[in-house]
């Protein structure tokens, strides 16, 4: 069975990386990786370099160019993918392909993939994020996808709603189990002297994304955190925001708090998952507008606090402080973070004794063995 699988963002790669080796070392399927948009991109953190050390030999490079001035050019981003990978994929002709979530790019792939007939796996469909035009690409993509593999039964049922065929949706859990399950921590030194971040009392993890459906890209929101983290002496790790429209605003708003505040801030753009999935365990709190926040970050009992309405309405892998992008809703959450007691150390032997027969990788190619195409 020949197997496309596209990716054009470490999150999606990170996610899916155990599913790929398994695509790869499996000789029931034949793997062509196609490596997109920002894993090409140095400003983004050049996430290719992950790819290329984990071994993945069958990668295709689909470069496009990427511009987050205005919103037209996600537009534009869309159809260059559309054009690209239509080639590509008139030349291996796959027999599915995978993607995952909900990113425009993916969505430039799906649609050449249902044009030309080629069917489409989709994973973590089924998740609601009201705060971000990808929430009707996500449904879009589950509706033009033939086998679904969903994070948890709540969007199990969703994508149900959506395509009106139970057949083909199978529940096997957030594939960030994959990363735990595989995971090695590593210490604070350790982390220092992989990343050059240094560690002090206390440590923050800022994720802030563009809020696309707003006319600001959320930055006003962002700007009120900032604010309230001046009151606070703690060490602060930023990593880089997605490339949508905004995107050029809020590393604008970083790179002036981090100038101002030299000594106690870090700018890494990708982290790649292991050390990422570190950085959830060693730092005190995570804080911003990402899904690692509301999936990773409650499953590793990290402290969150999820900022504006980008991921309203997703489902809450765990503890999460919601809050609006106003000052004072930001302000009285961060006093009762920092005043509340430290979270439970999370236990990775229990984690893995708890999911180690219920890899969603595993149960993904279970069932892809047992899929006979039609």
């Amino acid at each position: 069975m020949k197997i496309a699988v596209f990716t054009g963002t470490r999150a999606e790669y990170g996610l899916m990386r155990k599913l790929i080796r398994n695509f790869e070392t499996d000789k029931k399927f034949n793997l062509f990786l196609l490596v997109s948009s920002t894993h090409l991109e140095a400003e983004f953190g050049l996430s290719i370099n992950e790819i290329k050390n984990d071994g993945i030999n069958s990668q295709i490079l689909i470069p496009i160019e990427i511009n987050t001035n205005k919103k037209k050019y996600m537009a534009i981003q869309t159809a260059s993918t559309i054009k690209l990978l239509s080639e590509t994929l008139d030349e291996i002709n796959p027999d599915y392909l995978v993607v995952l979530g909900d990113r425009f790019e993916t969505f430039g792939a799906v649609i050449t993939a249902h044009i030309m007939v080629i069917k489409i796996i989709h994973l973590h469909g089924g998740e609601t994020s009201l705060g971000a035009i990808d929430n009707k690409i996500r449904h879009a993509i589950s509706q033009l996808s033939t086998i679904h593999f969903t994070s948890a039964e709540i969007h199990k049922k969703k994508v149900f709603d959506i395509v009106g065929d139970a057949k083909n949706i199978h529940n096997v859990g957030p594939l960030v189990i994959d990363g735990i399950l595989n995971l090695e921590k590593i210490s604070k030194k350790e982390f220092e002297k992989k990343t050059g971040f240094i560690f002090s009392n206390k440590n923050l993890l800022i994720n802030f994304h563009p809020e696309t459906l707003s006319v600001d890209f959320g930055i006003s929101s962002l700007l009120n955190l900032l604010k309230e983290l001046e009151n606070y002496d703690h060490n602060i790790l930023f990593t880089s925001p997605n490339a949508d429209a905004g995107s050029d605003q809020i590393k604008k708003t970083i790179d002036q708090f981090i100038k101002k505040n030299d000594k106690r801030s870090f700018y890494i753009p990708s982290l790649g998952q292991h050390l990422f999935l570190n950085s959830l365990i060693l730092f005190d709190c995570v804080l911003g507008n990402s899904s690692s926040g509301i999936i990773e970050a409650p499953l590793l009992n990290s402290k969150v606090l999820n900022i504006g309405n980008r991921q309203k309405g997703r489902f809450r892998f765990g503890s999460v402080y919601d809050v609006n992008g106003d000052r004072k809703s930001i302000s009285k959450a961060l006093k009762e973070i920092f005043s509340d007691k430290d979270s439970d150390e999370f236990d990775l032997c229990k984690f893995k004794k708890l999911y180690k027969n219920n890899s969603p990788s595993n149960q993904i190619i279970n069932i892809l063995n047992k899929t006979t195409l039609n």
